[in-house]
């Protein structure tokens, strides 16, 4: 049982579940890709969020 599903665990998908549970809602991430994948962002990740990553 989970409070939140979030479909697309990529930057923004991912960045939303991380605050979520930091809240303490309980949440899954769901993504159809595979880990690592192959699929090119064009995302950029500034330091301050890598370390929360």
């Amino acid at each position: 049982m989970y409070d939140v599903v979030v479909i697309g665990a990529r930057c923004a998908g991912s960045s939303t579940a991380m605050l979520l549970a930091q809240r303490g809602y309980s949440v899954l991430a769901v993504d159809r890709a595979t880990f690592p994948s192959d699929t090119v962002s064009t995302h950029i990740v500034k330091r301050p969020g890598v370390r929360q990553l």
